[in-house]
Formats: structure tokens, sequence, C-alpha cells
């Protein structure tokens, strides 16, 4: 995912028509691939250690 993220980063930039965008594109893109990685590890380590929360945040989505 991260060389992915930084293709379309890198197409983006090229696109723009500026070497610049590619550093902004990639940064997004790389916060973005960090909080989706930390909330699956939450919600992985929550489900492992059988949480209360995420028992009762499933039990109300039925």
């Amino acid at each position: 995912m991260t060389i992915l993220a930084g293709m379309w980063s890198f197409a983006f930039s090229i696109y723009l028509g500026s070497i610049i965008y590619f550093g902004i594109s990639l940064a997004a893109h790389a916060i973005l691939l960090l909080m989706f990685f930390f909330t699956m590890a939450v919600f992985y380590d929550a489900e492992k250690n059988a949480s209360s929360w995420l028992l009762k945040l499933r039990k109300d989505n039925g």
C-alpha cells in the first residue's frame, strides 16, 4: 500500500506539473495510511482481548 500511495502521489504531481505536489501528496497519503493501520490495530487488539467497548458496539449495531 505504501508503494501504491507513492506511485499515485507521483502521478498526481506529474499531472499538476510540479514536483512540490509530490511531497505534499506523499505526506498526505502516508498520514492516511498510518491512521488506517492504527485504527485497524486498535480494533484487532480489542477483539483479541474481548474489550467491553467492542462487545457493546457489536451488541448495539445488531
